[in-house]
């Protein structure tokens, strides 16, 4: 009897663990892997950490826990089969984007639902969320939008000033 209650203090450190993760995170996907390859989450967790996000498995029954005490109830109804959980602190759609991508190439890994500005998405709206674009891109296609017109001036005036000299 005395030999449960570490197994029970592991399991409640754990539980703070996702908690804490839950509220971090700038972004936080579920995925389900039921049938990937040990080598496909290899690629999958590297990708993952080449992206500054984390990546875990937790059973089930905890995060259901944690997602309790944490507020988000909602997140409960997608934690069935085998899931994957996907931490961004860097992007809040980093994580979402990521499972997406991934999962293009290995139909095994369904992005299935997440948290997105201290909501829970469901399948539907996670998806959406993973096909905007990212803050870099967005930043470029920003600075491409600026520059564009003045790479168009510049033209104009070498043009004007070509025709003036000949």
């Amino acid at each position: 009897m005395s030999n449960t209650r570490p197994a029970h203090a592991k399991k409640a450190e754990i539980v703070e663990e996702i908690i804490s993760k839950m509220q971090t995170a700038q972004g936080v996907a579920v995925a389900e892997y039921k049938h990937l390859t040990v080598a496909q989450m290899t690629e999958f967790r590297r990708e993952a950490l080449k992206q500054n996000i984390e990546v875990k498995v937790y059973k089930d029954s905890l995060v259901t826990r944690a997602a309790e005490k944490a507020g988000f109830n909602e997140l409960t109804e997608f934690l069935t089969q085998q899931n994957v959980f996907i931490f961004s602190n860097d992007d809040a759609i980093a994580a979402a984007k990521l499972v997406s991508n991934f999962a293009k190439a290995n139909s095994d890994m369904k992005l299935k639902a997440g948290i997105y500005e201290g909501k829970v998405m469901d399948t539907a709206a996670i998806n959406e969320i993973a096909s905007l674009p990212s803050k870099e891109e967005l930043y470029s296609m920003f600075a491409s939008g600026l520059i564009y017109p003045l790479r168009q001036f510049m033209l104009l005036t070498k043009a004007i000033a070509e025709t003036k000299t000949n």
